[in-house]
């Protein structure tokens, strides 16, 4: 009986030490930061409701993870709540923004290919919000102008949303190869570590 106790105890305080804590943006429009000052660099905006891993908390800063991207970052500690807002989705639409890219981006594929036989870009898919991943061809990684096209792909990406976004992407076998998301003053470009 003794140890039945002693099991179902450990267990729940493993639970307990490996339970992740959500969180979720309580604002229409708010950012994620590189370090805990509004004076950092924007990582990416996110939106109202989006679900957030709490890390950590310092000075009225939170440290999140956005698990969707695998990016951590700093968040005003009061713009987000255990609790998910009721009123999530009354702001921008970015799931009409997201149909809009994604029919661009493979439509100048089929014309990439049918023009010079190369294939580009083969899937893009929503992480929510202004995030996005772009899946190419494996070859294309090789070429020399596929950062110029990516960086023409983010700037389409951006332009639909009409603010900061993050875009990601992968290879063929689902491994992200780099990251293109705003900067403070112009994009920038992440590779990678494998």
């Amino acid at each position: 009986m003794l140890k039945t106790i002693l099991s179902l105890f450990l267990t729940f305080i493993c639970f307990n030490v490996n339970a992740k804590e959500k969180v979720f943006s309580t604002k229409q429009l708010s950012n994620i930061y590189i370090q805990p000052s509004s004076d950092s660099p924007v990582i990416y905006p996110i939106e109202m409701g989006k679900e957030l891993v709490l890390r950590d908390e310092k000075n009225g800063w939170s440290n999140v993870l956005d698990e969707k991207t695998g990016l951590v970052g700093w968040i005003q500690k009061d713009l987000i709540s255990s609790i998910k807002p009721s009123q999530v989705g009354k702001g921008k639409d970015f799931n009409n923004s997201f149909k809009v890219f994604r029919e661009k981006v493979l439509e100048m594929s089929k014309s990439i290919k049918e023009a010079i036989s190369i294939e580009t870009f083969l899937e893009v898919e929503h992480l929510g919000g202004a995030a996005a991943v772009v899946t190419a061809d494996n070859d294309w990684f090789n070429g020399r102008r596929h950062a110029n096209q990516a960086f023409q792909i983010y700037d389409l990406w951006k332009t639909q949303n009409q603010s900061p976004s993050f875009l990601a992407f992968k290879n063929e076998k689902g491994e992200e190869q780099f990251i293109i998301l705003s900067g403070p003053h112009r994009p920038r470009y992440l590779k990678s570590k494998k």
